[in-house]
């Protein structure tokens, strides 16, 4: 799990936009730099304090900003670019078409420029937002052959604590630190800004759920080699023996090579990768049904059976492939099932 953004001083402070205590002139030095929008104080008892910093990165550009009150936003469809907003303190409700979230330190989001949009931004919100122009953004997707031509809709949530994008959103905002602490004068070389742009962009395309990245998962996948699909049902059915790399090549009837060559070009993993995914499948359901039955079971032997005679390193997987102990599966399903 990838540590929260850290808060404190506003960032980009020395790249200011303007400030500002009055809401009317907040609103049209911000739709300078984005769009127009409606913006309306939530709580006139409270005492506006809007700041906004910017930095181009190439077409990009980065941008600190903050209300200092609760306020709302209704820009609508945004058209011509994408925004991603992460919060670096507060809380924002966001609404994008028939999507909703609750953004925070934890939860970022992409605002796509297809539907209309709808914010509340509270008074300590204060968020880093990366401003993208649609046509950079489509340019960039149609130079990927994995991406068919058509405009990218993204999903609203983008988590900045786990999950594919995280690392994506740290690298945003630890570039902004980056500007911070060392100026930003190197992004007036060309080389140096194209490249960043380059990784901002592919990065959030192939990481971050999209319309044209759905539809290829929902695309049926080829069939695999034969004798990809004679070493899965091989191993499917000997996986509570002691089976070795050279028998399942000799099930699948090919060389041990083209067996490890087949499962990373078709599958991703290895032969022995699948056959200790497979047996900790079944410890999993093993434990699990011993626990929900009130069954006494001892973990070394269930390991033992499913060929695990390392118990630290039979953890380990195990932990890794469900996110919990072995010892722990017991003792939720056990208190769940009481």
């Amino acid at each position: 799990m990838l540590s929260p953004p850290r808060t404190g001083s506003p960032l980009l402070q020395d790249h200011p936009v303007f400030a500002s205590r009055d809401i009317e002139h907040a609103r049209a030095q911000v739709a300078r730099v984005f769009c127009t929008h409606d913006l309306r104080q939530v709580d006139a008892g409270q005492r506006l304090d809007c700041r906004m910093h910017r930095v181009g990165v190439g077409a990009l550009s980065l941008n600190y900003l903050c209300y200092g009150a609760d306020v709302d936003i209704t820009p609508g469809p945004l058209n011509d670019f994408y925004l991603v907003q992460i919060p670096l303190s507060g809380r924002a409700d966001i609404r994008y078409g028939r999507q909703q979230v609750h953004s925070d330190a934890a939860t970022a989001v992409i605002l796509s420029p297809h539907q209309g949009v709808a914010m509340r931004w509270q008074a300590d919100c204060a968020q880093i937002l990366l401003h993208i122009p649609r046509a950079l953004m489509e340019q960039r997707a149609d130079d990927d052959p994995e991406q068919p031509h058509a405009s990218l809709d993204y999903q609203l949530a983008l988590p900045q604590r786990s999950g594919p994008a995280a690392p994506w959103c740290q690298m945003v905002l630890d570039l902004a630190r980056n500007i911070d602490a060392n100026g930003a004068a190197w992004l007036r070389h060309p080389a140096a800004t194209a490249a960043l742009q380059d990784v901002l962009l592919r990065g959030l395309i192939g990481l971050q759920p999209h319309s044209q990245n759905a539809r290829q998962r929902a695309a049926p996948a080829p069939a695999l080699p034969r004798h990809i699909r004679r070493a899965q049902e091989f191993i499917e059915a000997q996986a509570d023996q002691a089976i070795t790399l050279v028998d399942i090549a000799r099930a699948a009837c090919v060389s041990e090579r083209a067996l490890q060559e087949g499962f990373q070009r078709h599958l991703g993993t290895t032969p022995h990768a699948l056959l200790r995914d497979v047996r900790l499948d079944r410890v999993h359901a093993q434990l699990r049904a011993a626990a929900n039955g009130g069954q006494p079971v001892a973990l070394h032997d269930v390991a033992h059976r499913h060929g695990f005679f390392h118990l630290g390193r039979f953890s380990a997987y195990y932990k890794a492939r469900f996110g919990e102990t072995p010892s722990i599966t017991l003792q939720r399903k056990a208190a769940h099932s009481g």
